[in-house]
């Protein structure tokens, strides 16, 4: 899983494991227009309450989404609009430590308040499969059905990002006259590992063995010895760079070499960069093993996308509407005192970007705006750029999905962080 917004990796995280939600209720889909007048647009913000997850441990605190979403509409509505609309928002907290909130803002939200698209929900499915509604950038989606209403978002699927990054590797020398081994985690990450080990092929790279960590995950001492194990054949079959395909195996490896005290330490690419910053963010001491590691994301770093003039732009309209609300950027990552969470600039960010992608598929659509019309001109976006989006990116045809840069990370010891690679970075 990957997520544009470099502060999901922890929310996300902590949502998955705390929330178990009960199976939407079948209801007939909203109405292809609902939400949508000749003056308005409604649209829905479900968003997260982040007092709650403080009483479930988790410390994070992203900022105010209503007051960045209002100040940032409002704005836009005075400038311009959406193809001469205005949008109005409507928006519903989410406890985190009640599972049936997620499908209960769900009904609120399509039932109650009419709205045609959704901004960022948690658990996106039940807009898109039960109630037919759009959604911008939702966090955990599932299996849904073709006929559901997409998702639309500056993230790249693993399945059509891999092959992005790892053309970038290799113009950058990474795999010349190198002995690859690719390795994961979990069973559930086959159908990437087919899509890494395509990718390599295609590049000519020479992969000559591939292992899965077979060990249920929560046997941190059982993993460890079959990483151990894996660890030596790679090692004397002369592997001296090493894929970590998925969440899991981005993760186990770097951390099974060190709680093994391994000498062996081939270069590491991990395909989850989402999932290496999360591990790397906890291992507060650092890991040796990640001095050699190599990652990519489809976005910039949240400092990167807050120099982003627009960004800039998006930040002052927020503090001009509300001056008392704090919003405390992102740290630079290359700095020691970094933070190992997102700041509270989060909100702006995501209000920001979601708003201008709103905005330009709507611009698209023009005046006959439905589902259909809405995806089709979303699906014909190209070469477009958005607030903290680090360049141009483009849709494709049913490809909800933004494709653009390739944004190359590594791991700085002096920050003990993920920060970005110079282009030389061999």
């Amino acid at each position: 899983m990957r997520k544009a917004l470099p502060a999901a990796a922890a929310l996300v995280t902590a949502l998955g494991t705390m929330l178990v939600t009960s199976p939407a209720s079948a209801t007939a889909s909203s109405p292809a227009d609902q939400g949508v007048t000749a003056t308005t647009i409604s649209v829905g913000v479900p968003y997260v309450n982040f007092v709650a997850l403080r009483s479930l441990g988790v410390t994070i605190d992203e900022g105010s989404f209503p007051d960045a979403y209002t100040a940032i509409s409002n704005y836009m509505n005075t400038h311009g609009g959406f193809d001469g609309r205005k949008v109005v928002v409507t928006y519903d907290e989410m406890n985190p430590s009640i599972a049936a909130d997620a499908t209960a803002s769900c009904s609120t939200l399509t039932e109650n308040d009419h709205i045609f698209m959704a901004f960022s929900p948690v658990f996106p499915d039940c807009y898109q499969a039960i109630h037919d509604t759009l959604v911008i950038g939702g966090s955990l989606p599932g299996a849904l059905p073709a006929s559901a209403a997409p998702d639309f978002t500056l993230l790249t699927p693993g399945a059509a990002f891999d092959p992005l990054m790892f053309a970038n590797f290799n113009k950058r020398g990474v795999f010349k006259g190198k002995k690859v081994g690719v390795f994961y985690g979990a069973a559930s990450d086959q159908p990437e590992v087919a899509v890494v080990q395509s990718a390599l092929k295609k590049l000519h790279v020479n992969v000559v063995l591939t292992a899965e960590d077979s060990v249920v995950a929560t046997d941190a001492v059982a993993s460890d010895q079959e990483v151990k194990t894996i660890a030596q054949r790679f090692q004397s079959a002369g592997v001296n760079v090493v894929v970590g395909v998925g969440g899991s195996g981005s993760t186990t490896w770097p951390r099974a070499l060190l709680d093994n005290q391994s000498t062996y330490k081939p270069q590491y690419i991990t395909t989850s960069e989402s999932s290496l910053l999360s591990y790397v963010n906890s291992a507060k001491g650092g890991n040796p093993y990640l001095e050699n590691v190599l990652a990519a994301s489809p976005q910039p770093t949240y400092y990167q996308m807050w120099k982003d003039p627009a960004m800039q732009k998006c930040a002052a309209i927020v503090h001009k509407a509300y001056p008392s609300d704090t919003i405390n950027p992102p740290p630079n990552p290359t700095s020691p005192t970094a933070a190992s969470v997102p700041s509270t600039a989060v909100s702006v960010i995501q209000a920001c970007q979601e708003l201008a992608m709103f905005q330009k598929i709507a611009d698209a659509a023009g005046k006959k705006l439905t589902v259909a019309s809405f995806a089709k001109a979303g699906y014909g976006l190209r070469s477009v750029s958005f607030p903290g989006s680090g360049g141009p990116v483009s849709f494709g045809p049913n490809q909800p999905y933004a494709v653009g840069p390739v944004n190359v990370v590594t791991y700085s010891s002096t920050s003990k962080t993920l920060v970005p690679a110079s282009s030389s970075t061999k």
